[in-house]
């Protein structure tokens, strides 16, 4: 009798009773789950998933042991290093234990990192499972066709050998990601967050927070993401290695030094962070400019001449620096982040509500406009986080804002502003935030599915690094904001852990990514035909992601209220769907891309 499962990707099990965590899911026990599990198809340059249950006997986990064998064709293979196993970690949330926490297994016997270790750490009560995350990668290389491998798993009872069979496409999915997957963060969180970190006053000195702060890049970037990471407070206070240092007043205001500024991100911006991941040294698409309403021009001389040249004397400077180095694939953006109900500053920089707020997306686009509207070099570009104001506002400022990061509910309400944002050729993200633990895997496959389906940019999760100090047992807003997790208090990885909702966002990235290149080699009825096949697999009317308007958008934006929202119409893409909705978009993709 077996003692192990294999099983796919969008279902968790319960750590106790072995049942499925998925309400909706189609099959109702795990040897059901695990007899429909084994067959995997993937694009080439891509990861395929699935996960290892196992039943704990009297010798517990201590006995457990994982072998993979090569996937073999009849002219190729994929070697065994292409094998990646983790643990999965095991939160309370409502009341149940979920796992979502990923940590990367040992290949010993002995070690911090064994199944044992891991689990005897974890203290999940009256535990009679473990749970084991396989990420296998396919590289661009191999040849498209059909392979055969196993993965072996020891027990004290035994040895269950479970066969993998794997249909390679043709099709590679890009290095370089056709959608920006946006994980938002603030000035230094690493640095209050990581027990590591914050212990040590020299980590800029050091190097340590810039290996740190690396591995956070570097972990987002192989699971098609972008780190963004904000680097002024809403004070507009920056930590010192975030910026140059600058010497002077007004026409004399210079950059003095930008060595640790260019130690710090030019990794990023050259791409050579990310020199032996499996994407390649890509730089990264955008990053924020730290200008802000306090910087580089102090707030006490705003509407002044002084004020006015020290802004833009600076933001040329940056231009020309940038310029120079040959940082021309990232986007940089003038983005103003201050909310006045922190009482720091007058204006709403960010999502503006109140019609006396708009100036300040006028004074700062005259203060930047040199730089901004320059042709050649580096690219800066003015962004704007919408929601209130979006639908008086996408027309009003299309020729000035050309990154237009909008609240995911509101955008849905108004789909003709797409045409005439994309008309002044400005770029669309949506944003929200990131799955709840407790919400099914489902879920975390709808941003990117919603951004191929409308034809935006990308999206964004809100925060990204507040897991809380008690993450390994109950994550701050039930890791809504936390996609990855600190490796150094518990498992000795000066960096991250992944999660698995990390995991299912960077499954359907490739997927969404592999219908944008298909849509851009057919521009005509591409997208159309890629909205389709989504609509198909999750059951969805014609035009659900565009549900229509509230009946209060006759009102000034100040005059709405919260509770509106609830009644406001919502595209609910995946309520109600089985887990299994996403195998059976990708099978009906894969035929369709051969």
């Amino acid at each position: 009798m077996s003692s192990s499962y294999l099983i796919h990707d969008m279902i968790r099990v319960c750590p106790q009773t072995g049942e499925l965590l998925e309400e909706e899911a189609r099959a109702g026990t795990l040897a059901e789950l695990s007899e429909r599990s084994s067959e995997l198809a993937s694009p080439r340059n891509a990861y395929v998933s699935f996960q290892l249950i196992v039943k704990l006997g009297a010798a517990g986990p201590s006995a457990i042991r994982f072998e993979a064998e090569a996937p073999r064709s009849g002219w190729d293979e994929i070697g065994a290093n292409e094998f990646a196993f983790y643990a999965q970690w095991y939160h309370r949330v409502q009341g149940r234990y979920y796992p979502d926490a990923l940590v990367p297994l040992d290949g010993g016997e002995a070690g911090p990192r064994t199944l044992a270790a891991i689990s005897a750490a974890n203290e999940v009560e009256d535990q009679a499972y473990a749970a084991v995350w396989v990420d296998l990668f396919v590289p661009a290389g191999v040849g498209a066709g059909d392979y055969r491998g196993a993965v072996r798993v020891e027990t004290g009872s035994g040895t269950d050998v479970h066969e993998i069979r794997l249909r390679v496409l043709h099709t590679a999915v890009p290095d370089e990601s056709l959608i920006v997957a946006d994980l938002n963060s603030y000035a230094d969180n690493l640095s209050r967050r990581m027990d590591s970190l914050r212990s040590n006053p020299d980590r800029y000195e050091d190097g340590t927070y810039f290996r740190t702060e690396q591995a956070f890049f570097r972990m987002a970037h192989e699971h098609r993401c972008l780190l963004h990471y904000l680097p002024y407070e809403h004070s507009g206070r920056i930590p010192a290695a975030f910026i140059p240092e600058l010497e002077g007043k007004g026409k004399e205001m210079r950059v003095k030094d930008w060595s640790v500024f260019d130690e710090h991100f030019g990794p990023y911006l050259d791409g050579s962070a990310f020199a032996d991941t499996k994407r390649g040294a890509i730089p990264i698409p955008y990053m924020y400019l730290p200008f802000n309403f306090h910087w580089p021009a102090d707030y006490a001389k705003f509407g002044t001449k002084g004020y006015r040249t020290e802004f833009a004397g600076i933001m040329e400077e940056f231009h020309r620096h940038f310029t120079e180095r040959g940082w021309l694939r990232t986007k940089f953006e003038l983005f103003l982040n201050h909310k006045k109900r922190y009482k720091l500053f007058p204006y709403d920089g960010d999502e503006t509500r109140f019609v006396w707020d708009e100036k300040v997306n006028d004074i700062y686009y005259d203060l930047a406009k040199d730089v901004l509207e320059k042709e050649d070099g580096a690219r800066f570009v003015f962004r704007t986080d919408a929601s209130w104001s979006y639908g008086l506002h996408f027309e009003k400022y299309a020729d000035l804002i050309k990154l237009w990061v909008v609240n995911h509910q509101m955008f849905s309400w108004f789909p003709e502003s797409l045409g005439v944002l994309r008309g002044a050729g400005c770029e669309v993200w949506t944003y929200g935030g990131a799955e709840r633990i407790s919400r099914p895997l489902l879920a975390t496959a709808i941003s990117p599915l919603a951004a191929v389906a409308r034809g935006v940019d990308g999206f964004v999760y809100w925060e990204n690094t507040k897991w809380g100090d008690q993450w390994h047992e109950t994550p701050d807003s039930e890791g809504s904001t936390a996609v990855f997790y600190p490796g150094d208090r518990l498992f000795g990885l000066q960096g991250p852990i992944p999660s698995i909702r990390l995991k299912v966002l960077r499954n359907t990235m490739q997927v969404a990514d592999c219908m944008e290149q298909w849509i851009r080699a057919q521009p005509e009825a591409g997208r159309e035909r890629m909205g389709e096949a989504i609509a198909e697999a999750f059951d969805l009317a014609p035009g659900a992601w565009w549900p229509g308007k509230p009946n209060f958008l006759d009102k000034p934006p100040y005059e709405w209220e919260n509770a509106m929202f609830s009644e406001a119409p919502k595209a609910s893409l995946h309520e109600g769907r089985p887990s299994e909705t996403l195998n059976d978009l990708k099978r009906s993709l894969w035929a369709i891309l051969g």
